[in-house]
């Protein structure tokens, strides 16, 4: 969710028509964003620059695993429901319950501004005094879209008593026939406390099916064959809630003796019983480019493609006016493959996968880091998450889910940029500026690649390249040195070079984090992670390190330099010579 609150390629970055930000009598959106033509608002325009763009990333089994890493990494945040606590006791319900805290700054509803008696009413409803010393956990499905409010109520929250896009009760929506878990109810039984995967808090109890057999659920959430929603909307006319629209990675189970001719698709469905019970019910999905049995394939191809699938929707604030954030467009892209994202952009960049780090970073070494980058990594700001999309003629260009940006051609009073409002998924370069006049390449804190920071098999070596320390030869056991062209770096064991060099190295394998001690020099880094830490502070690198044959590989002028060594590249014929000196 969004948060409301030098050189000829830096040229090149550089030279914006800022004329082109508004373009009267033009009403589309993706019109007025300067340096975007027709043609690349198709994903075919970004694909086709790829070496390898059906290459698969990860299969399905490596997905899961990943997924693992998520809950890892992210323990109070994203949960495996199926192993979810069958009670919860009454401080820790109470503590989850109590985290997000009424406003203290005016707020409006109905266009009034709230009192204190307003909020008391609130806390009444939240049923605190009902929370028992043991409290059984209730599974249930969504039978439609629906909201995970701050607090039991459907009142919008707002800072002006006009604006209506932003409802600041509104944390996030949940499509149908998604697993929850009830927690708690509230006074009056209209509201759930619950528990999704990534996110809790209030939803209406009339949009629950509540499964008082959970093996039936069970079943449910772990189908043994399932269709996936791949395109952006799919309506349905048959089931239980004929215009029930399911949106892109909804996962549904399959009935595999349902395909009538190879047109259609049954899938099971949740419904509520006279009594809000869980009942299953089928409909039928026509067969097409919009579903898919199992997930999609992970490839680079598929990624851009799921993201133009949703090119110019409109924006919509934690899900509200049936829409996306920013955050939530680049999470319906990923579940497409089975990925179980956190919700909000700010625990994504924290998430599993390679971390590339721009804090800090000049203009040019971010223009570096951009291009060690793969398409389809989140690109994170400290308000706003984007889609990095790759280079064009010295430009970087991404796609993203947007409210507004700024508008230096109509200043405001004050001198800073005007608003241009987009409120759509649009396609722009990061030389765009933000409402601050900051372009959004200089507000970059880091990005994030779904993938594993090491390779199973041994990358190829087209060059055969010779190590010296001081003039004499470095060997390395078990796993050679090797030119990476893609990185275009020289990797070796870091343990065998740091040790001639004279440093010792630790091995932290729960972290997967290497540990290099030199005198009072203290270097760390992270298998997968494109910075390392030296000194209490975070500094760029233009390749991670990575494990071949269970060695650590890293950059060897990197780890040569940090040691406090001079690095010599000699070409010779087929191969190549690095000279390190101290």
């Amino acid at each position: 969710m969004l948060l409301k609150t030098r050189g000829p390629v830096l040229a090149a970055l550089l030279l914006i028509s800022l004329g082109a930000l508004f373009m009267p009598g033009r009403s589309n959106a993706q019109e007025i964003v300067p340096n975007v033509t027709q043609e690349m608002l198709a994903p075919d325009f970004w694909i086709n620059k790829l070496p390898d763009p059906d290459s698969l990333l990860m299969e399905r089994e490596t997905i899961e695993s990943f997924n693992r890493d998520i809950l890892r990494t992210l323990p109070d945040l994203v949960y495996d429901l199926t192993s979810y606590p069958a009670t919860l006791g009454r401080n820790q319900l109470i503590k989850l319950i109590k985290q997000r805290t009424f406003p203290e700054e005016d707020r409006y509803s109905k266009g009034v501004k709230v009192g204190q008696a307003y909020y008391e009413g609130l806390l009444l409803q939240m049923n605190l005094p009902g929370i028992e010393e043991q409290n059984s956990i209730t599974p249930a499905l969504t039978v439609r879209r629906t909201n995970i409010r701050t607090f039991p109520t459907a009142d919008e929250s707002l800072e002006e008593p006009e604006d209506h896009d932003f409802d600041l009760f509104q944390e996030t929506a949940i499509s149908p026939a998604e697993p929850v878990l009830i927690l708690h109810r509230s006074l009056d039984n209209q509201w759930y406390f619950v528990q999704t995967y990534n996110y809790n808090g209030w939803m209406p109890a009339a949009d629950l099916a509540v499964a008082g057999n959970r093996q039936i659920w069970l079943d449910y959430v772990q189908p043994g064959n399932y269709l996936v929603i791949t395109g952006n909307r799919l309506k349905l006319g048959h089931g239980p809630y004929p215009g029930m629209e399911l949106t892109m990675g909804v996962k549904v189970p399959l009935r595999m003796d349902g395909a009538a001719s190879g047109r259609t698709y049954t899938i099971e469905l949740p419904a509520r019983g006279n009594e809000g019970e869980l009942v299953i019910e089928t409909a039928l999905v026509p067969a097409g480019e919009g579903v898919s049995v199992g997930y999609l394939p992970y490839t680079r191809a598929n990624i851009i493609r799921q993201a133009f699938k949703i090119l110019g929707e409109p924006y919509g604030w934690g899900g509200l006016s049936n829409g996306r954030d920013c955050s939530a467009f680049v999470q319906d892209v990923y579940k497409s493959f089975g990925f179980m994202l956190p919700r909000n952009s700010d625990e994504q960049e924290r998430s599993a996968g390679v971390t590339v780090k721009f804090t800090g970073a000049d203009r040019n070494q971010r223009l570096v880091l951009l291009d060690s980058l793969e398409p389809g990594a989140s690109l994170h700001t400290p308000t706003h998450e984007l889609l990095y999309l790759g280079r064009h003629e010295g430009l970087y260009y991404a796609i993203h889910d947007v409210t507004s940006v700024g508008d230096p051609v109509h200043p405001n009073p004050d001198g800073s940029p005007g608003r241009l409002t987009l409120n759509k998924v649009v396609v722009s370069d990061l030389s765009l500026p933000r409402r601050n006049g900051q372009q959004f390449v200089d507000a970059l804190t880091s990005a994030k690649q779904l993938d594993y920071g090491s390779k199973s098999l041994e990358p190829g070596r087209d060059y055969d390249v010779e190590v010296y320390v001081n003039g004499s030869p470095v060997s390395f056991p078990g796993q050679g040195s090797y030119l990476d062209k893609s990185a275009c770096r020289v990797f070796v064991p870091v343990r065998t070079i740091s040790e001639a060099l004279g440093a010792y190295v630790d091995w932290l394998a729960e972290e997967q984090k290497v540990v290099v001690r030199k005198g009072e020099n203290v270097i760390t880094f992270t298998i997968g992670q494109k910075y390392f830490s030296e000194g209490g502070r975070d500094y760029p690198l233009e390749a991670s390190a990575v494990i071949v044959n269970s060695r650590t590989m890293v950059p060897l002028r990197f780890i040569s330099e940090a040691l406090g060594a001079g690095v010599v590249w000699k070409q010779e014929g087929n191969g190549g010579v690095v000279d390190i000196s101290l």
